[in-house]
């Protein structure tokens, strides 16, 4: 093969991997939702140390279903945060909403209930909610300034207790396109998985917890090829996204922005 792999997913990188350097749990959820939790415990790997959580899905074409997987989201987030203050977050969505591939980002923050201007401005404030800022500082070549500096910015006007960053990911299997969610405390490299590194948006650069939701939205003719056992004689791999990206594009916003609205405001459901 010439394709080199291209993926931000902790367990497509790290399968087979000596217990004492990665430690793996596999929970069947249901008969098509499976999670899968990660620790990385050396530095010197692909992949930071700290945990990733790996929630993969086979179906999300009805209401009932994209509540299942975003339920599954909050109790990955409650316990993977369960040491963190979250009375006051930043939430991020990264990425370029012209592109359908990586727009669910920006989209999703389209759909957070925000809440900073009326603690802000407001004495009372519904008790089951919590004081949120969102913000999709769109890509480089739009802005001709890198992510984590106008995150940087913001953390350090707004001071949240932690950055929820939420981005587009690679993977190395085109069957999870669309069907994996990963959740970890490192933070963030936006577009590592297709090559196109920036500054990194994690705690060592914001100095607090920094908690990163990403979604398969891209994979590579070389891992499609690899899937299939068929050799890549392609001098440069390409990146590709399914034709139905638009719909399950919407189908995720939907999913993720119930999980992150829920899980920041213990009443968003009431309201």
């Amino acid at each position: 093969m010439k394709s080199n792999k291209r993926s931000d997913f902790a367990d497509e990188w790290f399968e087979k991997y000596d217990e004492k350097i990665v430690k793996q749990k596999t929970e069947r959820v249901s008969e098509d939702m499976t999670l899968k939790w990660i620790q990385i415990k050396d530095n010197d790997l692909k992949m930071q140390r700290g945990d990733y959580v790996t929630l993969s899905f086979e179906r999300m074409d009805d209401a009932v279903k994209r509540n299942q997987i975003s339920e599954k989201l909050i109790e990955i987030l409650d316990k993977i945060c369960i040491d963190y203050l979250l009375n006051r977050i930043l939430v991020v969505g990264l990425g370029n909403e012209e592109m359908i591939s990586d727009s669910i980002g920006p989209k999703t923050i389209a759909q957070i209930l925000v809440s900073a201007h009326l603690f802000e401005y407001e004495e009372h404030v519904h008790p089951g909610l919590n004081n949120c800022a969102a913000i999709a500082p769109k890509v480089m070549g739009q802005t001709g300034l890198e992510s984590a500096r106008i995150v940087k910015g913001i953390v350090d006007f707004y001071k949240p207790q932690c950055v929820i960053v939420i981005d587009a990911l690679a993977t190395d299997r085109f069957s999870r396109i669309n069907r994996a969610i990963q959740v970890s405390n490192i933070g963030i490299i936006p577009g590592s998985g297709v090559g196109n590194h920036r500054l990194p948006i994690n705690e060592e650069s914001l100095h607090i917890p920094v908690i990163s939701i990403g979604i398969a939205t891209v994979t590579t003719i070389g891992s499609i090829l690899k899937e299939m056992n068929l050799e890549d004689t392609l001098e440069n791999d390409c990146i590709i996204t399914p034709r139905d990206m638009d719909l399950e594009c919407r189908q995720i916003v939907s999913i993720l922005s119930h999980a992150i609205n829920c899980f920041i405001h213990p009443a968003y459901e009431e309201l």
